[in-house]
C-alpha cells in the first residue's frame, strides 16, 4: 500500500518536547483545568439496572447488600432472615424463583460491563432455601377485619394472598387442583422445582 506524499513529510519523533519547547510546563494547571477527578462525586438516586430489569421490581441491590455484609441487620435478627424478608417484599417465593426465573436482572447487571453478571438467581435461591430450612415465617399486618377470597392457588394467587396478609386482611384461597402451586407445581418438572421445597 502506498503512503500519500503529505504523510511522508511527517517524521515520527520520540523526543520529549515539541520543536521550540525547552522546559516542562506546569502540569498542575492542566490537571485542574482538564481533569475532573478532584471533584466530589455526585450520587444520584436512581433505580439500579438489575432492579429496573426485574418484572417483579425486586430490591436486588438491597438484599445483595445484606448478603454482602454492607447493610447490617437489626441486633435481634440474623442476616439470612433479614435478607429473606427484604427479598420477599416483592416476591414471596425466592427459593422457587431462584430456580426457574430467566433472570432478566442478570442481563441488566452493571458487572456485565466489567466481566460477568452477579449470580443473582443463585443468591436468591440460597436465601430462600435457608429460609425454608430455618422455618422463617411471614409477619402479617395488624388485622383490618376485611376478608378476601382468591380464586386460584397458583403463583399469582399465592403472591396476592401474601401481600394481602401483610396488609392485615383475612384471605381464603380457592384452588381446583388437589394441591396449591398452580403452574409452578403442575407445569414445571421436578428437576427444576423440587417438590419438597415447593410443599414447604
Amino acid at each position: 500500500m502506498a503512503t500519500p506524499s503529505d504523510e511522508m513529510n511527517k517524521s515520527i519523533t520520540w523526543r520529549r518536547f515539541e520543536d521550540g519547547k525547552h522546559t516542562w510546563d506546569d502540569w498542575t494547571e492542566d490537571v485542574f483545568n482538564y481533569d475532573t477527578s478532584y471533584k466530589c462525586p455526585t450520587y444520584v438516586h436512581e433505580t439500579p439496572p438489575c432492579q429496573g430489569s426485574c418484572p417483579s421490581g425486586h430490591d436486588v441491590r438491597g438484599w445483595l447488600s445484606i448478603v454482602r455484609g454492607i447493610e447490617k441487620p437489626p441486633a435481634d435478627e440474623d442476616w439470612h432472615e433479614y435478607a429473606f424478608y427484604r427479598a420477599a417484599e416483592a416476591n414471596p417465593f425466592p427459593s422457587m424463583m431462584g430456580r426457574v426465573c430467566p433472570a432478566p436482572c442478570e442481563d441488566g447487571c452493571n458487572r456485565n460491563e466489567v466481566e460477568d453478571h452477579v449470580g443473582i438467581n443463585s443468591i436468591e435461591q440460597f436465601i430462600g432455601d435457608v429460609a425454608l430450612e430455618n422455618g422463617y415465617k411471614f409477619k402479617p399486618g395488624p388485622d383490618t377485619g376485611k376478608k378476601i377470597a382468591i380464586i386460584g392457588g397458583g403463583p399469582g394467587g399465592m403472591a396476592a394472598a401474601y401481600q394481602l396478609r401483610l396488609m392485615g386482611h383475612g384471605v381464603t384461597v380457592f384452588e381446583a387442583q388437589p394441591e396449591l402451586g398452580g403452574m409452578m407445581r403442575y407445569g414445571i418438572p421436578n428437576y427444576r422445582v423440587p417438590r419438597d421445597k415447593l410443599a414447604a
